[in-house]
């Protein structure tokens, strides 16, 4: 029992790392794409055409 609690125990730390690793690259795209959207300017373009 005590070996098989050992290999339970790791390799549940082994899923928590992976999971982990997972949201954090989901999470990095998201803001990545949050931060492309805000640095086009073609809405901006279009704003300032329209003001003329």
């Amino acid at each position: 029992m005590g070996e098989s609690g050992i290999g339970i125990t790791v390799g549940l730390c082994g899923l928590t790392a992976a999971v982990l690793l997972v949201a954090s690259h989901y999470w990095r795209e998201w803001m990545r794409r949050k931060h492309l959207k805000r640095m086009d300017h073609r809405d901006c373009w279009e704003v300032m055409r329209d003001r003329r």
